[in-house]
């Protein structure tokens, strides 16, 4: 149970379009948008769907010798070895980790997500879902530049905004909204109740708390008309409501304190979204240019995705393959790795146990 492991691909429904930018990634011709626009990676969370049901959807796979088995049934086998004792004491075999490789075609409903108390008090969940963005990649749409919607700007109205929501469409609630242009390497921590939407053009990588919580009031996902559960997801619409954060913050405001600065562990490796920051998880990027010993400083798993080039992992018992939009578990008890080739990794670390 000390072996890497990889993720089988793990594409998701959902009412908006997009998905072509995954393909890009990983080489898929053709190039396709529809309604599978996300990959979910350690994932052990069911993705909420109601106008699409299906049996464990969302749920990662893993690859062993044995065949294909469920990511969280791996956990369960060895939690010890997979996710260390002290979280498994905490948090049971549960890997607290949920990545998606997303991609947009047009722009989703404006929305925010639960805080963990807010979570608790409205959705009786444990888990809120705190979320962080890295852009892979754009690309213009209809001449539409790639953009994000991110927190509220100042023609803000608390009342008109709440009385739009309820309505189901936001002719003036959406230029309530910081409109910003992106590029690749942008990272944002978007934080429980900050509102935001994605908008047409964007692939990205998420790592967010592992939940599928989302109060996005309006009626319409482009063409698509979400039902009541998915606009509010079972919470009373006044509960729903409350979960947004309604503070006016400037352009400044928003760069200063969504947009993250990478923080430099060596020559190969950041901290793109630091652990004191998300508190619940922490993003890392690596750069491997021919070689790289990757440590396991922090003494816990993790998830990886390979964004960019091809890549060879050795974890002194096997040897992995792995391609652009490849994505596989690092389990805990395993204290190093190697990686070859050239490409880019973005990972994700859960909350660190003190004694792990």
């Amino acid at each position: 149970m000390c072996n890497a492991v990889k993720f089988l691909p793990n594409r998701v429904w959902r009412v908006y379009s997009g998905g072509s930018g995954i393909d890009r990634m990983r080489g898929t011709v053709p190039e396709q948008d529809g309604h599978f626009p996300e990959d979910w990676i350690a994932s052990t969370s069911r993705a909420n769907n109601p106008q699409y049901e299906k049996s464990d959807q969302g749920l990662s796979m893993v690859e062993l010798p044995e065949g294909a088995v469920l990511f969280r049934d791996y956990l369960a086998d060895d939690p010890e070895q997979t996710l260390g004792l002290e979280h498994y004491k905490k948090h049971g075999a549960n890997a607290l980790l949920l990545m998606k490789i997303l991609d947009a075609a047009e722009q989703l409903p404006i929305q925010c997500h639960p805080t963990v108390p807010d979570a608790r008090r409205y959705f009786n969940s444990n888990f809120g879902k705190t979320e962080a963005w890295y852009v892979v990649a754009t690309r213009e749409i209809n001449g539409q530049k790639p953009y994000l919607l991110v927190g509220f700007n100042e023609k803000l109205s608390v009342d008109q905004f709440k009385a739009e929501a309820r309505q189901g469409a936001f002719p003036t609630g959406a230029d309530m909204l910081h409109k910003l242009e992106v590029r690749p390497g942008d990272c944002l921590l978007i934080r429980g109740g900050l509102p935001h939407a994605i908008g047409c053009g964007v692939t990205l990588i998420e790592v967010m708390e592992p939940s599928d919580l989302v109060i996005q009031p309006e009626h319409f996902c482009g063409k698509q008309r979400l039902s009541e559960a998915e606009r509010w997801s079972g919470a009373k619409i006044e509960d729903a409501l409350n979960c947004f954060n309604y503070t006016a913050e400037s352009v400044d405001d928003i760069r200063q304190n969504y947009f993250m600065t990478p923080q430099a562990v060596d020559d190969s490796l950041q901290i793109v979204v630091p652990r004191a920051q998300a508190r619940y998880f922490e993003v890392q990027k690596l750069t491997c240019k021919n070689h790289y010993t990757l440590l396991n400083r922090e003494h816990c798993h993790r998830a990886g995705v390979v964004i960019s080039g091809n890549l060879e992992l050795e974890d002194g018992k096997n040897r992995l393959k792995l391609n652009s939009g490849d994505a596989f578990f690092l389990p805990c008890k395993l204290e190093q790795c190697i990686f070859t080739g050239n490409g880019e990794v973005v990972f994700a670390l859960p909350p660190i146990q003190k004694n792990n």
